[in-house]
């Protein structure tokens, strides 16, 4: 058994997902709440209060940084071939649909 058949799993909604004053964007890490920015969660798999525990000053933040979680993201897409305009943007360089003028 790997250890992702253990691994407990959440659907995030747009509201899970938070940014921050340098425009890093992050969830909450569901095991010590500390911000999981995207970048550190893809490049190293965990979350901010697990990769700044070695620069806790003082107790208090050194007992909340215990954090052991192992964070991964994963993307599900679906496509619709009923959607009108689908078959163009198949493969196209266009990756974000533009809203059409007025007519």
């Amino acid at each position: 058994m790997s250890p992702e058949d253990d691994a407990a799993r959440m659907e995030l909604g747009a509201d899970a997902w938070h940014q921050d004053e340098e425009g890093n964007y992050y969830v909450d890490c569901p095991e010590c709440g500390s911000a999981a920015t995207l970048s550190n969660v893809v490049t190293r798999g965990r979350c901010n209060g697990y990769l700044d525990r070695d620069e806790s000053d003082t107790a208090v933040d050194e007992a909340a940084m215990s954090c052991t979680a192992i964070l991964s993201f994963e993307l599900v897409y679906t496509s619709d071939p009923s959607a009108s305009g689908a078959e163009e943007d198949v493969g196209g360089s266009d990756a974000i649909p533009r809203p059409r003028a007025a007519r």
